[in-house]
């Protein structure tokens, strides 16, 4: 798996979803004037300063391209060569929009969005090119050769501590840290989901440094993230998050001694907690609300900095529980429609949660992160396991 021509079907997968979301929901309007205007609205807003949740978005949204792009031209051309024809690519296509988009209600033909896209097709391609698994810097070949653990472990990273501004005012670390001091029961729903998530976040970086160094940079990741929690401005802990890291090592230890008992042990619990995340409080109504059937509509049409940081914990969350599955010996599309499946009864199930909108994008959203899965591959060491689309 992970050959150029998978590679390729995965970066037109990544077009579509940047020309869905983009141009969403395709209420155009007539070019009554030509493209000039378009380009003039463009030309204009050229020097407009953009917010920094929409920069980061907007960087995120185009990394996927760059990265599987590049990896899709497999060894033609020099390196160099690849990322400016990928990057080139990222302005067109980026452009392209922007210019569709001053006819699309309800959207704005911004150039900072065309200059974010870039960058981020930029690092993306750089990203794809450093970490190959045929580098010769063993440790960035380990780490490539894991890409979907390290992508999972991106994407926990990026929503846990989201926004990713770290400041040095004392009075924002007691106030991250006052929520444990004044209550420090973690309750019992909190201790079992913190405890499946750092339980989900030992398997990834056990598949990424080995078995032995596991613990070690298990516990390290589960410092540096309890540690960015408080230095980060708008976050603070819960004892639940505490008392599920400590529980999470004493499992991660007490199953040490049966590897393969402990993967299953940790899919379950994980299965568990992305179920318990989509209907909790379990407070269900008598009467159902509407199922919505239109893709990530209610991406489209919430507040940015919530819905960067929603798809993230989607990511996470439905990639972990695939990849776990895939872990305990489940093949990988059975593992697909299986999490695919559980997406869509629960959001059949959101229905009856007042407050929730249930809807098809979440099943859909792990049948796409699935297909990628299939198309760069979950593993290229040859010292781990190889799982296909068999």
């Amino acid at each position: 798996m992970g050959q150029p021509k998978h590679f390729a079907i995965a970066t037109a997968i990544v077009i579509a979803i940047i020309v869905y979301g983009s141009l969403y929901p395709f209420a155009f309007r007539p070019m009554a004037d030509g493209i000039e205007p378009a380009l003039r609205a463009l030309w204009e807003s050229r020097a407009a300063r953009p917010g920094r949740i929409t920069l980061l978005a907007n960087i995120l949204l185009y990394m996927p391209l760059g990265f599987c792009a590049i990896r899709a031209m497999g060894h033609w051309g020099g390196a160099a060569g690849r990322i400016v024809l990928i990057t080139l690519f990222g302005v067109l296509l980026s452009g392209s929009i922007e210019l569709i988009q001053y006819f699309d209600e309800g959207r704005v033909t911004d150039a900072p969005d065309l200059y974010e896209n870039t960058l981020g097709t930029l690092l993306g391609a750089v990203g794809g090119s450093l970490f190959n698994p045929r580098v010769r810097w063993p440790a960035i070949s380990r780490v490539a050769a894991a890409r979907v653990p390290v992508l999972l472990l991106a994407a926990v990273i990026g929503y846990r501590l989201f926004p990713y501004v770290p400041t040095l005012d004392l009075h924002k670390y007691w106030s991250a840290i006052k929520p444990v001091v004044l209550n420090p029961d973690p309750g019992y729903y909190d201790l079992f989901r913190y405890t499946a998530m750092w339980l989900g976040i030992g398997a990834l970086i056990e598949a990424i440094v080995g078995n032995g160094p596991a613990w070690l940079f298990f516990a390290l990741f589960i410092g540096g993230m309890l540690a960015g929690k408080i230095m980060i401005v708008g976050t603070t802990l819960n004892a639940g998050e505490i008392a599920g890291a400590g529980a999470g090592v004493a499992v991660w230890i007490v199953l040490g001694w049966r590897p393969a008992l402990r993967i299953r042990v940790i899919a379950l619990c994980f299965c568990a907690y992305v179920v318990a995340e989509r209907l909790e409080p379990f407070a269900f109504a008598a009467i159902p609300g509407p199922f919505v059937w239109i893709p990530f509509r209610g991406f489209m049409s919430g507040d940015l900095a919530i819905d960067v940081m929603a798809f993230l914990q989607k990511f996470f969350f439905y990639g972990s529980l695939i990849w776990l599955l895939v872990q305990t010996g489940w093949r990988m599309w059975s593992a697909i429609f299986f999490t695919a499946l559980i997406l869509f009864i629960t959001s059949e199930a959101e229905r009856f949660l007042p407050g929730r909108s249930a809807e098809i994008t979440d099943a859909l959203m792990a049948m796409v992160i699935g297909t990628i899965f299939v198309l760069i591959g979950i593993q290229d060491d040859p010292r781990h396991r190889e799982f296909t689309a068999d």
